[in-house]
């Protein structure tokens, strides 16, 4: 698989993840402004980083975009508390895969990103 078709398919899969996560919380009503806020922060990203109009910054917006996401889920869960009281107290397992899936792909395409050759 060449880059461009890796990169796409990550920002695919980031996307999804981002989406799937608001409808998850909108069908179980549990839609938090910081989380989906959060999401919207990496859609934006990757609609910008898709137009081609980055060029030279898209290693700094990548890794504010990035950072801003995992902040703001940090205080969430500061805010929050790590387990859900609406599902009996739970350890919020969802939110952690669907945290740590999302960084860990977006670090990929923000690094495969910053190591193509230029085009």
């Amino acid at each position: 698989m060449d880059k461009n078709t890796t990169l796409k398919a990550l920002g695919i899969a980031i996307a999804v993840i981002q989406i799937l996560d608001i409808i998850l919380h909108a069908a179980t009503d549990q839609l938090e402004v910081i989380r989906v806020v959060a999401n919207m922060i990496l859609l934006l990203w990757l609609a910008v980083a898709a137009s081609g109009r980055v060029g030279a910054i898209f290693l700094s917006i990548a890794i504010g975009s990035i950072g801003l996401y995992l902040l703001l889920n940090l205080v969430f869960l500061a805010r929050e508390g790590l387990t859900n009281v609406g599902q009996g107290g739970g350890l919020r397992v969802t939110l952690f895969a669907l945290v740590f899936l999302t960084v860990t792909l977006s670090t990929a395409l923000t690094f495969i990103y910053n190591k193509r050759s230029p085009a």
